[in-house]
Parts: C-alpha cells; sequence; structure tokens
C-alpha cells in the first residue's frame, strides 16, 4: 500500500479527547497518524452503519431521559429538604472541579511519557515507511547474526568431535 500524506487529522470521532494535550502530542508522531489514517479507512464502511443507528436510539434514549427528569422534579424533587438541590450541584462542581485537576496532571504525566519514549526511541519520529524499512534491515541483520552464532556453534560441536574421535583413535594405538 503506498504511503498517505495527512496534513489534518479529522478530530470529529475524538470530540470527547480532543482537549488532551497527549493526544496532539502522540498525533504528532508519524507512526500514530498513519496507523489512524489505516484504522479510519477500515472503518470507513461501518460508518453509514453507525450513524443510522445512533441516529434511530437517540430519539428513544431522550425520551425516556425526559420522562425519568419529570418523574424525578414532579415526585421527588418537592419531598427533598430545603437547598438539598443546590447543595447536590454545589458538591458536584466541587467533583467536576477536583476531576478535572486530576485529568489535567495525568494528562501532563502522559505527554512527559511520551517526550520520554520519542527520547528513548527516536525512530518514532520517522517517516512509517521508513520505520518499516529500518525494522525489516535491523530484524534481517539480528537474524544473520544468530543464524551465523548458531551455526558456528554447530561447527564447534563437530570440530570437538573430531578432535575426541582422533584422541580416541591416538589412545588405542
Amino acid at each position: 500500500m503506498a504511503p498517505v500524506e495527512v496534513e489534518t487529522i479529522p478530530y470529529d470521532i475524538m470530540a470527547p479527547v480532543k482537549n488532551l494535550k497527549v493526544v496532539d502530542k502522540a498525533f504528532e508522531l508519524p507512526l500514530v497518524t498513519s496507523a489512524y489514517t489505516e484504522i479510519a479507512s477500515l472503518a470507513s464502511p461501518l460508518t453509514p452503519y453507525v450513524e443510522n443507528t445512533v441516529t434511530t436510539i437517540t430519539p428513544m434514549v431522550e425520551v425516556g431521559y425526559n420522562a425519568i427528569k419529570t418523574k424525578v422534579e414532579e415526585k421527588v424533587m418537592p419531598h427533598l429538604p430545603e437547598g438539598t438541590a443546590e447543595a447536590l450541584q454545589s458538591k458536584m462542581n466541587g467533583a467536576v472541579a477536583h476531576l478535572t485537576v486530576a485529568v489535567e496532571k495525568v494528562d501532563t504525566l502522559a505527554c512527559g511519557g511520551v517526550d520520554q519514549l520519542v527520547e528513548k526511541l527516536p525512530a518514532l519520529k520517522e517517516a512509517t515507511p521508513e520505520l518499516v524499512k529500518n525494522t525489516k534491515e535491523t530484524l534481517a541483520s539480528y537474524l544473520n547474526s544468530a543464524t551465523s552464532f548458531l551455526a558456528s556453534f554447530s561447527l564447534a560441536q563437530v570440530a570437538l568431535k573430531i578432535v575426541d574421535t582422533g584422541l580416541e583413535v591416538v589412545e588405542q594405538v
């Protein structure tokens, strides 16, 4: 398959995580970009079916959600003590704030991890076809070295057997 140059990554599928810095940092790597492009092209035939399913299910979910919300507002909320809704909203806002801070810290740590990974493996900065070519060459080199080692080991075994047989002949004389 011929390499495809991608200038921008379509974030429409990735809307929930597009704010994460680690996603942007990962997409700077050609390997990640090409993998995403391949997966997107493989999944593209399924997209109409998924969109159709979501379009069909969304109204049903909305109706169910609105029914539950109405029942809670009519039956539950009047029985709660005064100020409960505000207290719950305040606690919810505090939890969201804590969670946001935690996600930002994890995102920063993940960015550092990606930087360390790229520092340790600079080959990740290479274009994918070049990376594949270099990996094949390196693998071939290692296999050649391993083959040579094993061949020399067998040859050494044969040489030892010849020497051993020679010593047996000398002993018998």
